[in-house]
């Protein structure tokens, strides 16, 4: 569950720095690059959750 929180984390922000160079595209990439770093965010804290 970890590696896929950080996948998600990495791919949302991925997604919103690439809202730079597509400013066609600005508000769908950091709408769903910013669902997906919180969905990862998410993940991420349930695994640590989990795991204490």
């Amino acid at each position: 569950m970890m590696g896929l929180g950080v996948f998600c984390v990495v791919a949302g922000a991925s997604l919103a720095a690439a809202s730079l160079w597509a400013p066609r595209y600005r508000a769908l990439l950091e709408g769903m690059g910013g669902c997906l770093f919180l969905v990862g965010l998410g993940c991420a804290g349930a695994d640590l959750a989990l795991a204490s």
